[in-house]
């Protein structure tokens, strides 16, 4: 439902009006506009903070083994162990990498939550597929009714109209008889 205005949404997702309309721009948030006022779908708004949620989970979780790391630092500079140090980095390097494939992960779940909620189920596609078969037969149905019925009244008003010319060719001789029969009276 289209019913929060692009301010309250900067307000609830706590960025500028004009990020928001960047991200209507770019199509990850739904819009509508009414003469002036632009207003935004609820649940895009919903997801973005359940995203967003996410994202500061991701963020504490770094900022924890920071701290853990630069704990391990100060444990073992006093030992230097230079074995140590290169497992230390490639441990950080495919940490980096792992925190880059979930945050691209995260991409693509938003983008498909987008295509999943703009779509309809397969059930209801072919619900909605028999009922326009259904449809489809019924105006056939309807069509060839209707030309049966068409063609029963064209008949019947061809027999009409031979039976109006018999009537009209029969008064005419009647008229004509009377004609006769008065003037051979006179």
């Amino acid at each position: 439902m289209y019913n929060i205005t692009r301010e309250e949404a900067s307000l609830k997702l706590n960025l500028s009006t004009r990020s928001i309309d960047r991200y209507i721009k770019s199509w990850k948030l739904r819009s509508k506009k009414d003469w002036k006022i632009v207003y935004i779908h609820q649940d895009d708004i919903d997801n973005f903070l359940w995203l967003w949620e996410k994202k500061q989970v991701i963020i504490e979780d770094k900022i924890n083994l920071m701290e853990n790391q630069t704990i391990n630092e100060k444990s073992l500079s006093n030992n230097k162990n230079n074995d140590f140090w290169v497992i230390f980095d490639k441990l950080k390097f495919e940490i980096k990498i792992k925190d880059d494939e979930i945050k691209e992960l995260n991409k693509q779940i938003w983008k498909m939550e987008e295509v999943v909620k703009n779509s309809i189920s397969l059930i209801e596609f072919k619900k909605n597929q028999f009922l326009l078969e259904e449809s489809k037969n019924s105006l056939t149905s309807d069509v060839s009714n209707l030309k049966k019925e068409i063609e029963y009244s064209e008949k019947k008003l061809k027999e009409e109209k031979k039976l109006t010319l018999i009537l009209i060719i029969t008064t005419i001789i009647l008229f004509l008889w009377l004609v006769i029969v008065f003037l051979v009276k006179i």
